[in-house]
């Protein structure tokens, strides 16, 4: 029994450092200034790329709900694990006005208050799956680490964009590696008793809200009155919004 822990602990550990190994062997990756060229630029009641500020609404009133929900059950949950549910729902209510913000006045600099509460969503969640799944102690250590670097790789990736030497990777990392990883829990460590089935959901809604954002702009001439940006945006509310309920139903677990 004890090797097949082990064997299972090495996969993950192997994953990593390949992972790891190839963003640091490839080169860096500078922020496109084509990135902040929507299709849809509408302006409305005097707000500037109207759809795109207000599709994130969602994101504002679901984690809003989330941390409603992690503060009236905070007696189930040992203190990192409630830390854990916090800063996940917290980042989801500040990516809607990170977003919101952002998307008024598209720029690197704006795109900060963007992605920050994005990592703090991204490395709470791969730290639950993995406290979860995994262990309770390793998700603990794995969310104070990928925190760490989340919050860090923002910074350094302005930083290098400012010096002229623009570099994405570690932030590309911190986004991606939980979306590699997690198949391999969930085929790994299996248990029927938790998510994964929600958990799976969730991973769908995001990918197929990815490729939307990836043809913003074929959906905005095709449709005339809505982008694949802001479709991006609601169906990846929705993946928000399956995960809350993911919560809420692992919080019934601990009754």
């Amino acid at each position: 029994m004890k090797s097949v822990r082990l064997y299972k602990a090495v996969s993950l550990v192997v994953v990593f450092f390949i992972a790891a190994v190839t963003l640091y062997l490839i080169d860096p990756i500078a922020q496109d200034l084509a990135y902040h060229r929507f299709s849809d630029c509408r302006s409305m009641f005097g707000i500037p790329h109207f759809m795109d500020v207000i599709s994130n609404i969602p994101f504002i009133v679901v984690g809003y709900l989330g941390v409603r929900l992690v503060q009236k059950s905070y007696k189930k949950y040992t203190a990192t694990y409630f830390v854990m549910l916090f800063v996940l729902f917290s980042g989801v209510f500040l990516t809607g006005l990170g977003s919101m913000f952002y998307h008024c006045s598209p720029n690197n600099f704006t795109l900060i208050f963007d992605r920050l509460p994005m990592t703090f969503v991204f490395t709470s969640l791969f730290a639950l799956i993995i406290s979860d799944y995994v262990d309770r102690r390793v998700g603990a250590w794995v969310f104070y680490l990928f925190l760490t670097i989340g919050v860090y790789s923002i910074f350094y990736w302005y930083y290098t964009e400012i010096i002229g030497v623009g570099d994405l990777r570690l932030y590309a990392f911190v986004q991606f590696f939980p979306i590699v990883c997690t198949p391999l829990i969930l085929a790994v460590y299996r248990n029927d008793k938790l998510y994964t089935k929600e958990l799976i959901y969730v991973f769908a809604a995001y990918i197929v809200a990815k490729l939307f954002e990836h043809f913003d702009v074929l959906i905005y001439n095709f449709t005339g009155f809505i982008s694949g940006h802001t479709i991006k945006h609601l169906i990846s509310a929705l993946a928000i919004y399956l995960m809350y309920k993911m919560i809420c139903k692992n919080s019934k677990l601990l009754r």
